[in-house]
Parts: structure tokens; C-alpha cells; sequence
């Protein structure tokens, strides 16, 4: 009985850090071959698109295992990739369906995945 425990327990432990370590990433995927020089910040609008003019360079997918994560991943790609922001498109958390102990899936928290769309201010003489 105790053996079954403390396997049950590794397991637990070692899907735990495999989620923590393997979940977190960020992609970019251009819409054009133009490239930007890097921005020191960028906008996050969350539901609502910017009220002025803009262009989108692309499409950047965030997996992150928390909201704010998964924003700072959207704020970094967009920095590094020349944008003034990034829209929002939609969030989900994606429940892993491989725990096979059905009594500690709640141990798990699922990762956040989201998806966004990269933007460019076409008058970059108004403020931000």
C-alpha cells in the first residue's frame, strides 16, 4: 500500500514538472517577410482592437501556465518583432486529457494557450 502511494505521488510530482517545464512557449508566425527593429514596449489590448489606424505583421500563439505569463510572453514577442501591440484574439486553457489518475487531475493546473495578432501603428506620430 505505501509503494502504490509513493509511486502515486512520483507520478504526480513528475507530470506536475513536465507541465511546468514543457507548456511555456511563444510563436510568431509573419504575415509578410518585412522585418522591424525591436520597440522598447508595446500595448496589450485584451478584448477590444486600437481605435486608430494599424497594420498587422502577423500572428504570435502564447502557451503559458498563468494570465500574467501569458501576457508578458505576448509583450516580449512584440517588443522583439518591432510591433507597438498585440490584439488579443482569444484564450482557452486546454485541460490535458493523459493524467490517467482521474482523482488528481485537480493537482494539474492546465496551460493557458492564447492567440494574438501582432500590430503596427500606421501614424507613429500620435502618442501611445
Amino acid at each position: 500500500m505505501k509503494n502504490k502511494s509513493m509511486r502515486r505521488l512520483l507520478s504526480v510530482a513528475l507530470i506536475a514538472l513536465l507541465l511546468l517545464l514543457g507548456c511555456a512557449s511563444t510563436k510568431y508566425l509573419p504575415s509578410s517577410s518585412k522585418t522591424y527593429s525591436p520597440t522598447s514596449s508595446a500595448v496589450i489590448y485584451y478584448w477590444d482592437k486600437p481605435d486608430r489606424p494599424y497594420m498587422e505583421m502577423g500572428t504570435i500563439e502564447v502557451k503559458a501556465q498563468t494570465e500574467k505569463g501569458m501576457l508578458e510572453r505576448f509583450k516580449q514577442k512584440a517588443m522583439e518583432i518591432g510591433a507597438d501591440g498585440v490584439f488579443i484574439k482569444g484564450v482557452e486553457n486546454q485541460l490535458r486529457s493523459d493524467t490517467q489518475d482521474a482523482d488528481l487531475w485537480f493537482l494539474v493546473k492546465p496551460p493557458i494557450r492564447a492567440e494574438g495578432v501582432a500590430i503596427k501603428f500606421e501614424d507613429q506620430s500620435i502618442e501611445k
